[in-house]
């Protein structure tokens, strides 16, 4: 398997391919945000492989909102990383498409429920559910192109630098399936969309994948739930 990646931190992108020893992976210093970094990247992809069958665009930043008062600078730069991007790659890399090929793009949850100051990065992952069906329709017969909306997923161990994080009986007893979610639970979804074989007929979906927690009823002193002003 080879894999070519972009991202603006050179020390990450070394340590993840520590993390991949299987594959060969490649990787690209640039910013997603910068059209002529982008531009860099898919000639790089052009000039080293002669089809791709899977892209996965899974970057995200979040600048906040209303309340941190996030400027419109702000709200931009997120819709250029987090979706934008996205559709570049697309654009410009669909001459070298696979013909059992598979795009996966990464929402959440979140762009169907908010938290306070949360504008930038929420308006960017509902835009990726939009992209999604607009993109499966146009590649039609081309390409699979699929949404993935996590829930909370603790990626603590693969993050740089790492990063310890101690989760209570709490964190794990508030979802239905009674744990907080894994990096390998995104992984095993993704080698199933990627397969042509076992999702072939899947397109234009979004599949939210956090332990059910998007589907309980919350209210103020009900089931245990109380809600803090502060």
């Amino acid at each position: 398997m080879e894999i070519f990646a972009i991202d603006c931190d050179e020390v990450a992108l070394k340590d993840l391919s520590k993390q991949l020893p299987k594959a060969q992976f490649h990787y690209f210093v640039g910013d997603l945000a910068k059209e002529e970094n982008l531009a860099s990247f898919v000639a790089w992809i052009k000039q080293e492989a002669h089809f791709i069958d899977g892209l996965i665009h899974d970057a995200a930043i979040d600048r906040g909102g209303l309340l941190n008062q996030a400027s419109y600078q702000d709200f931009m730069q997120t819709l250029q990383v987090n979706v934008g991007a996205a559709y570049y790659l697309v654009l410009h890399l669909q001459s070298i498409f696979h013909s059992e090929m598979s795009i996966i793009l990464f929402s959440s949850t979140r762009n169907h429920q908010s938290m306070p100051n949360n504008e930038t990065y929420v308006s960017s992952k509902g835009a990726i559910l939009s992209l999604t069906h607009a993109l499966a329709n146009s590649l039609r017969t081309k390409a699979r192109v699929n949404a993935i909306s996590p829930g909370w997923i603790e990626t603590a161990p693969f993050q740089f630098p790492k990063k310890e994080v101690a989760l209570s009986d709490t964190d794990h007893a508030q979802q239905l399936v009674g744990r907080v979610g894994e990096p390998d639970d995104i992984y095993q979804l993704v080698d199933f969309l990627l397969d042509s074989q076992k999702s072939g007929f899947i397109t234009g979906q979004e599949i939210v994948i956090d332990g059910g927690m998007s589907k309980q009823m919350i209210y103020h002193d009900e089931f245990g739930w109380r809600y803090n002003q502060n």
